[in-house]
């Protein structure tokens, strides 16, 4: 991760208190001079929506420089949340919770992050092209699959929805690209498929699908939703349905396995500053969604549904909305 430094005490930044009207949010500006999001890989939305926020709140934080730090997403930025490393982080449900508990890539260590906001649901996307005779994920037996980058949530991801549908990493050839090489070698034909976690509308898939000569094609992933709730619970894995013609070529709708995606932050941020970032973001989702349209998808009535408790200035903010108690 590329990194430019996480909240560090300083006195110059009291000047900035008095663009607020607030006395506790003057002392919290008095505190912090830089705040780092860890986003996720080149290609994906993460990255994208990411930098927008990053600029939104550069220019809502008074005299706070915000970044918008490139990584490997889910996994990743548990741990550099976690350990001070970053300030907030985009994270699916499944990645969240096991960084909380000390379970699955985390096993041992427990990471100490406070919900800041649910955001758009994901779609567990099976992605191929006409050509490649793939049209579940049984046929995926004996392909060149690439099951995401490492450090991902969309790995994990890939790894549970492959075992929901009877196979195991044995059963594939296996390749772990971040999202736009794996689109670049699925248009390449390196690779025969993709599994990759992301928003209704990903740009490297949007690549593959504008290619002259190339149909892309999704796997319908509904079948694996009853076997990934048996075990997760139906607050992390839930059905969606991918509308149709969401991307060129696309001519049906294709029922897949959806799953929980949030943002979140360092539990030891102060109450002000949290509320302010809260507050920023979500009445600012217009013009996140000019970044990516996939902003239109966060929805103020669900965004305090995090799947760890939420940092109490994010709390209060949704208690102003009149969203929790």
């Amino acid at each position: 991760m590329k990194r430019n430094g996480t909240a560090t005490l300083t006195a110059a930044a009291l000047a900035m208190a008095c663009s607020f009207s607030t006395a506790s949010w003057a002392q919290t500006a008095a505190k912090v001079e830089r705040i780092s999001i860890a986003t996720g890989a080149i290609g994906g939305i993460y990255h994208v929506l990411g930098g927008g926020m990053a600029k939104l709140l550069r220019e809502k934080l008074n005299g706070v420089d915000v970044t918008a730090e490139t990584t490997n997403a889910s996994v990743d930025n548990m741990r550099l949340v976690g350990t001070k490393q970053a300030d907030i982080g985009f994270g699916t449900s499944v990645a969240i919770v096991q960084g909380v508990k000390g379970d699955g890539p985390f096993k041992g260590t427990k990471y100490p992050v406070a919900g800041l906001a649910n955001i758009y649901p994901q779609f567990l996307f099976a992605v191929t092209v006409e050509g490649t005779g793939i049209n579940t994920l049984a046929d995926l037996k004996g392909k060149r699959v690439s099951t995401s980058n490492p450090g991902s949530g969309s790995e994990l991801d890939a790894l549970n929805i492959l075992k929901a549908a009877g196979l195991g990493l044995s059963d594939i050839k296996r390749e772990r690209l971040p999202p736009q090489q794996a689109a670049e070698a699925l248009k390449d034909r390196r690779i025969d498929a993709l599994l990759h976690t992301a928003g209704q509308r990903q740009p490297a898939w949007e690549d593959i699908a504008n290619t002259p000569g190339t149909t892309i094609k999704f796997l319908d992933t509904s079948a694996a939703v009853a076997g990934l709730q048996g075990e997760w619970g139906n607050s992390v894995y839930f059905s969606l349905t991918l509308p149709k013609g969401t991307y060129k070529g696309q001519q049906a709708e294709v029922p897949m396995v959806g799953g929980g995606n949030s943002l979140f932050v360092r539990e030891d941020l102060p109450e002000e500053l949290v509320y302010q970032i809260t507050k920023h973001m979500m009445d600012n989702l217009d013009e996140l969604a000019k970044v990516h349209p996939e902003a239109r998808n966060i929805k103020l009535e669900t965004a305090a549904n995090t799947p760890v408790p939420l940092h109490s200035g994010a709390a209060r903010y949704f208690k102003e909305k009149g969203l929790l108690k």
